[in-house]
Formats: structure tokens, C-alpha cells, sequence
């Protein structure tokens, strides 16, 4: 019998997947800063336009007297509610203003940490750049508790296992949640400057013809899709890869999240290894 002929194995070189891995990171980054610039530059508009005269003629004080007036609406609002309920007695109401009216003092602190570091980004912005995420993980996490807290509530007079579950859920995840965010934000302010940077090397060299991707025989490639991406086109590309509908990858990696807490770091490294698909736009 002829002997078989061994089968050549060919080893990728790994100057090759250094150079694939560092594209997927300048990629990511590039994606990344573009949705960074556009919710900043939606948000920078909203705050131009929300933007009091207290900064600019009360100066450092300003923060502190919206502040108090903010503080002071707040224990208006809860006497009108007592007020309305003498009367009707409805629980609902009655759970409602005895939670506003033990945490007004976190209402206070918060009203004036968000107020001063508004006026801090409109002082100094160079200055303010690098708390930014923190002040936005800050503003998301008390957004989280305050849901967590009203399902709560509702559910006092409900006695509902499922609501008493989601609440639960959501107050044990604040931390998670506020560790996450700040890890995201600063990749993305870390990201942005990276492409910034490589935009502006960019403009002083010729443009070079993009080259189409060579695929090996038989190999079936995964990559990100561009057709119907939300975010990265990773999900999109998983599904595209193995042929069912992108939700059914986005339940399943929504119920990661929420289950394990790890389909927020996965979804990242997914965006960074994944190559783009080239036969898709990404603009």
C-alpha cells in the first residue's frame, strides 16, 4: 500500500495575529469613538441649551443655591402629597412620600454633587475630561437605585415575589453595575483620544485602497456585521455565522448579562478579536 501523505500543517505566524489583533483594538476604538461622539455631541447640544444663569453670574455659589432650591421643591412636593392623601389614604401615596422623605438628605448630596460637576465641566473642561466617566457611571447608578427603589415601593402593597425578586436584583447589582460603567467609560475616553490620535496620522498619509479580505478554502469565517448591528455587529455576526435571527443571540446575551453579570466584558473582547466583515459598510 503507498504510504499516506502526511498532511501539511500550516501555522498562522504570529506577527500576523499580533497585526489581526491590533486592527480588531484599533477598530474597536474607532467604533467606540464615534458612539462616544455622537452621544456627547447630543448631550453637549441638551446641555448648552439646559445650561442657567447661575453659572454665570453666581459663579461657585450657583451649584450650591439650585441645590438648596432643589431640595426645597422637593419638600414642597412631599407636603402637597401629604396633603392630597389626608384625605384619600391610599397606601400607595403614603409608601411613596415616606421614602422620598427619609433618603431628601441623599436627595440634597446628590442635587449637589451633579450640580458642581456641571459647573466644573463648563469651568474647566480639560479638568473635568477625566472624571467624566465616574460623574456618568454616578448618574447611571443612582438612575438604577431610584428604579430599584420605586419597584420596591409599588411592591409594598402589591406583595408580589416577582417584583420583590427584580428589586432585590437590581440593589444587589449598584455596585456591579457602577464598577462596569466606569471600566466602559474610560476605555471609551481612552479609546476616543486613541482616535483622535490615529485620525490625525492618518490625514498626513496617502490613502491606501482597503484589501479585500483572503479567504482560506473551506474555512468559514466569523466575523462583525455591519447590516444590523446596534452597537459592534457582534451578535448580528454570531448569527449571520451560524443562520437564526441576531434577537435570539441578543436575548441570549441580555440574559448573560443579567444572570452572570459577564456578557458586558464578553461582548467587548467579542468587538476587539472579531474581525469586520468586508463585504459590509461600516460607516
Amino acid at each position: 500500500m503507498p504510504a499516506k501523505k502526511k498532511r501539511k500543517v500550516t501555522r498562522r505566524p504570529s506577527h500576523k495575529v499580533d497585526h489581526d489583533l491590533g486592527k480588531g483594538v484599533e477598530q474597536f476604538a474607532e467604533e467606540v469613538g464615534k458612539l462616544g461622539e455622537k452621544f456627547g455631541s447630543h448631550y453637549e447640544k441638551k446641555g448648552k441649551e439646559m445650561e442657567g444663569w447661575s453659572h454665570q453670574t453666581l459663579g461657585v455659589v450657583g451649584p450650591l443655591i439650585s441645590s438648596v432650591l432643589g431640595v426645597i421643591l422637593l419638600a414642597v412636593l412631599l407636603w402637597v402629597l401629604n396633603m392630597i392623601n389626608i384625605p384619600l389614604g391610599v397606601g400607595l401615596l403614603h409608601n411613596i412620600h415616606a421614602f422620598l422623605a427619609v433618603h431628601i438628605g441623599w436627595f440634597f448630596l446628590l442635587f449637589i454633587f451633579f450640580s458642581y460637576t456641571s459647573y466644573m465641566s463648563k469651568l474647566s473642561p480639560h479638568v473635568y475630561r477625566p472624571l467624566s466617566p465616574i460623574v456618568s457611571a454616578a448618574g447611571i447608578t443612582v438612575a438604577v437605585w431610584i428604579i430599584a427603589s420605586a419597584v420596591k415601593v409599588v411592591n409594598i402593597s402589591m406583595g408580589s415575589v416577582t417584583l420583590a425578586g427584580v428589586s432585590a436584583f437590581l440593589e444587589g447589582s449598584i455596585g456591579t453595575v457602577f464598577c462596569i460603567l466606569i471600566l466602559i467609560g474610560y476605555l471609551i475616553l481612552i479609546f476616543g483620544g486613541a482616535v483622535k490620535i490615529h485620525k490625525r496620522h492618518a490625514n498626513e498619509l496617502p490613502e491606501e485602497k482597503p484589501k479585500k479580505a483572503v479567504k482560506a478554502p473551506g474555512v468559514h469565517r466569523l466575523y462583525r456585521s455591519g447590516n444590523d448591528r446596534i452597537l459592534g455587529g457582534v451578535c448580528a455576526g454570531i448569527a449571520e455565522y451560524i443562520g437564526i435571527d441576531p434577537v435570539i443571540i441578543r436575548l441570549l446575551w441580555i440574559i448573560a448579562s443579567l444572570a452572570w453579570g459577564s456578557g458586558i466584558l464578553f461582548y467587548i473582547i467579542m468587538w476587539i478579536i472579531m474581525p469586520r466583515n468586508p463585504n459590509h459598510k461600516w460607516d
